[in-house]
């Protein structure tokens, strides 16, 4: 497990910084378009993921808690959503990737800014609600600094088109 603490305040909207610090989707992309998203790409997008969570939670309720997060749970999401952006017309640069959690949208943004957003990847995650601080007393729990917060390792993911071709 991770833990994510505060580190930026959430902005509202998309992110508008470039996507990565290390390869581009582009650079990526072309190191692997036979093979489709590679290794690389998987783990940029993983960084990026915990990058984002990391700034959102200061802005959200769970700002004053501690959240852990499944350690390959990232990499899964990530592998998953470049498997479904794959087929779209601009690819994974054309996603705009949704971090849902709990039912509430924690963070947005656009895998490559300078690309025009195609579809959007909403990634569901949820509270764990059968870990062992369940079972313990409402009064133990306020008792911490805010209260753990534990990522379920089962999360779904969804693809909308913000297009429709003439063949649909």
């Amino acid at each position: 497990m991770e833990v994510l603490p505060v580190t930026n305040q959430f902005g509202v909207g998309f992110s508008a910084e470039k996507a990565w610090g290390g390869p581009t989707w582009r650079e990526a992309a072309a190191s692997s378009a036979a093979a489709g998203p590679g290794p690389a790409a998987e783990a940029a997008l993983a960084q990026r993921l915990e990058r984002e969570l990391r700034a959102a939670k200061g802005a959200s309720e769970l700002a004053a808690a501690e959240v852990l997060v499944p350690a390959e749970l990232l990499a899964r999401a990530a592998r998953q959503a470049l498997a479904l952006a794959e087929p779209e017309p601009c690819g994974a640069r054309g996603a705009a990737l949704i971090v849902h959690v709990a039912e509430r949208r924690l963070a947005a943004f656009k895998l490559d800014p300078a690309t025009l957003t195609t579809h959007e990847i909403h990634l569901h995650l949820e509270h764990d609600a059968a870990n062992w601080t369940s079972m313990l007393p409402q009064f133990l729990k306020n008792l911490t600094r805010g209260g753990t917060v534990i990522i379920s390792p089962r999360f779904t993911i969804t693809k909308k088109k913000l297009f429709r071709s003439e063949a649909q």
